[in-house]
C-alpha cells in the first residue's frame, strides 16, 4: 500500500524552453524500476549525444524511498537539486525526470541555471500529467476457458493492465494489478476454479 500521499506521472511528459540562447529540453517518464530507468536514459544519451548536458533525476517507491540526481558537469546544486525539490514537493515518486541542455554561448550564472532546470522539469511534470501513485503487483494463475473474458473485465474494472494469456489444458493468465485489489482478484480465481487453483504475486 501507498502512504496516501504519493502521486507519480500520468504517462510520459516533454517541455522545451529557451534562455540567453541556451536550450532546455524536459523529459518525464512514469518508471517501476532501476531497469527501466537506465534504459531510457541510455536512450536519450544516445539521441541527444551532442548535448552539452544531459541531467537527470529520479524517484522510486513509497515516499521515494529511493532517489538520485545528478547535475551531469553543471556548478553543483543548480541542476539536479531543483528537479528534485519539485519532485519531493509534489510528493512525485515513481518517476524520472531528464533535462537536457544544449549551452547557447552566454553563461546564465548559477540561479539562471536552477531556474531554468526547474521551470524546464516543472513544465514537462505538468504536460505529462500527475495521479495519485498506486502500487502494482504481477500475478499469475490458471483459469478455465470459460473465464477468460470475466478475467479480462475483472482485470480491466480495478485499472489493472493483462500481460499475457497461454491457452493449454487451462489458461495461464499474468497481469499487473493494485496491489489493494489483490484480495479480490485471488477470490476470483478461487471462485472459478473451485478453490483448486490460487492467485499468485510474482513481483
Amino acid at each position: 500500500m501507498n502512504n496516501g500521499k504519493d502521486k507519480t506521472l500520468a504517462h510520459r511528459g516533454t517541455a522545451t524552453i529557451e534562455v540567453k540562447k541556451s536550450k532546455f529540453y524536459g523529459f518525464a517518464y512514469p518508471v517501476t524500476s532501476r531497469e527501466e530507468i537506465d534504459k531510457i536514459l541510455n536512450a536519450l544519451k544516445s539521441e541527444f549525444s551532442d548535448a552539452s548536458h544531459v541531467v537527470y533525476v529520479f524517484r522510486l517507491g513509497i515516499g521515494g524511498a529511493q532517489e538520485y540526481f545528478t547535475d551531469a558537469g553543471e556548478p553543483s546544486g543548480t541542476a539536479g537539486a531543483p528537479i528534485i525539490r519539485t519532485l519531493k514537493g509534489r510528493s512525485i515518486t515513481n518517476t524520472l525526470v531528464a533535462v537536457v541542455r544544449y549551452f547557447g554561448g552566454t553563461k546564465l550564472g548559477t540561479g539562471g541555471l536552477a531556474r531554468a532546470y526547474g521551470e524546464t522539469a516543472r513544465l514537462a511534470i505538468e504536460n505529462a500529467g500527475v495521479m495519485q501513485f498506486i502500487t502494482m503487483v504481477v500475478v499469475i494463475a490458471k483459469i478455465p476457458y470459460g473465464a477468460v473474458s470475466q478475467w479480462a473485465l475483472l482485470i480491466d474494472g480495478i485499472g489493472g493492465v493483462a500481460i499475457s494469456q497461454k491457452f493449454e489444458k487451462e489458461v495461464f493468465v499474468e497481469a499487473k494489478i493494485p496491489k489493494d485489489e489483490f484480495e479480490k482478484v485471488s477470490q476470483f480465481v478461487a471462485e472459478v476454479t473451485r478453490g483448486a487453483k490460487k492467485l499468485t504475486i510474482i513481483s
